[in-house]
């Protein structure tokens, strides 16, 4: 019998429109195996750049195949910058959660068994709960990241502050009604315990989908720093050693230390007579206009790179010919009850050593001794992580590439992931005497 699972994710992504696939995609592909059919439902708005895919007078767009299906629900373009980004970010925010409960948005779908909410931000989540309740089903909450916690931490907002308290009773009310609670934040069940909250948790992490594996030797000739296929640019000097990092660039992704790291690392390494550094960024995100701007003004300036947003098979050939690849994160408190960047698994699976700046340890790195912990947002650290694995011999950064790899690809499969989430599902399902109804009459 196969049964169906809605899950609600502002900026889940999909490979056809997007470029790259992630959490959300990956598991509804692996759920088919375990008996559910996914219905993944998204905003009409890309992550980061704010633009939006869905146009014209159409509320959604609908997309199938593979045992899963995409449903995206019409969002406010928000690319720029400044003031004016920021208030139509919470437009979209506030359209995507709107439409989510506004009557025949969400028909023609198969109804569901059970509803996943995920928090990429609280009101998506709280919506979620309430289409369960519609349709009496269960509700499994998904944080993703923790509210009013992270506009605390990340903002500066005081507790007192009228967003928090509203944030507070969101967050208290969506827990209320999940009878289960996952999470790639291993210390979610903890916090919501101390909060008062005894819902069953499971720890579902993020992952890597094997199937999209870049071969051992794809875009790494065994020189840090050269890319030699795909038509990706050759670094202007080829024989640097390569720091380089991959994804978002926004303000929670703390890239102003890395770049004044770079600065300090390439600055005493010239000093010192060391190796050539270079230092490459792969993405976009709302802090590139900015952080560009920064990285202009550092006497290292001529040895950054800006990719801007690749291909996501483009961005995997770069990361493996690089010579370490790079994360750094805010020192907030928030961090102590885990972090889900996808990164470090991507990081993992491209076989090169990571250079982590965080306050806690990532528990993969650390496991697979693949990479140098640094304290973070701490550019002199940082410099010194990067001078320490640029002196390493390349058969010792190969070695610890390697160890990651397979770890990664033993612990973090997600097929193996779908199977842990499966357990939950079918132990929250309720059985209905009759099969799920259709939501007829809606146009795509």
């Amino acid at each position: 019998m196969t049964r169906t699972l809605w899950i609600i994710n502002h900026y889940a992504h999909h490979r056809d429109r997007d470029g790259r696939a992630t959490r959300h995609q990956h598991l509804a592909e692996a759920l088919a195996a375990h008996g559910w059919h996914t219905v993944v439902i998204a905003a009409g708005t890309d992550h980061p750049t704010g633009r939006s895919h869905v146009s014209g007078l159409r509320l959604r767009e609908r997309w199938s195949g593979g045992g899963h299906e995409f449903c995206w629900l019409r969002g406010v373009d928000h690319r720029g910058s400044g003031r004016r980004r920021t208030v139509r970010r919470v437009a979209d925010i506030a359209v995507f959660t709107a439409l989510l409960l506004a009557p025949g948005t969400l028909r023609g779908l198969p109804g569901p068994d059970v509803v996943i909410g995920g928090s990429f931000h609280p009101f998506a989540a709280l919506a979620a709960s309430t289409l369960a309740r519609r349709f009496g089903v269960p509700f499994v909450f998904e944080p993703r990241d923790l509210w009013p916690e992270s506009v605390v931490g990340l903002a500066g907002v005081s507790e007192r502050h009228p967003l928090v308290r509203v944030l507070r009773v969101v967050e208290h009310r969506t827990v209320s009604r999940a009878v289960h609670v996952t999470s790639p934040l291993e210390g979610v069940g903890r916090y919501y315990r101390e909060r008062g909250h005894d819902v069953p948790f499971t720890w579902v992490p993020n992952g890597v989908d094997l199937s999209e594996e870049p071969d051992e030797r794809d875009g790494h000739d065994g020189h840090d720093g050269r890319t030699t296929d795909r038509g990706v640019t050759a670094d202007a000097d080829a024989d640097a050693f390569t720091v380089t990092y991959l994804g978002s660039m926004g303000p929670a992704n703390a890239l102003e230390a890395v770049l004044d790291g770079f600065d300090i690392a390439w600055r005493q390494s010239r000093l010192d007579g060391g190796p050539a550094l270079a230092l490459r960024l792969v993405g976009d995100g709302s802090d590139v206009t900015r952080l560009r701007e920064r990285a202009s003004r550092l006497p290292s300036a001529g040895a950054v790179r800006w990719d801007g947003r690749v291909p996501q098979d483009v961005a995997r050939t770069i990361g493996r010919s690089a010579g370490c690849l790079v994360v750094n994160m805010h020192d907030l408190p928030l961090y102590r009850h885990g972090v889900s960047m996808n990164k470090q698994y991507e990081y993992m699976l491209l076989g090169r050593p990571l250079l982590v700046g965080a306050s806690v340890p990532l528990e993969p790195v650390r496991a697979s001794r693949c990479g140098v912990h640094v304290e973070p947002d701490d550019p002199g650290a940082l410099a010194a992580g990067m001078l320490r694995l640029a002196a390493m011999p390349a058969a010792v950064r190969d070695e610890m590439g390697r160890r990651g790899r397979e770890h990664v690809r033993r612990e973090h499969d997600y097929r193996a992931l779908a199977a842990t989430l499966a357990e939950v599902l079918d132990g929250v399902v309720v059985d209905r005497q009759a099969p799920s109804p259709d939501i007829r009459g809606g146009r795509s």
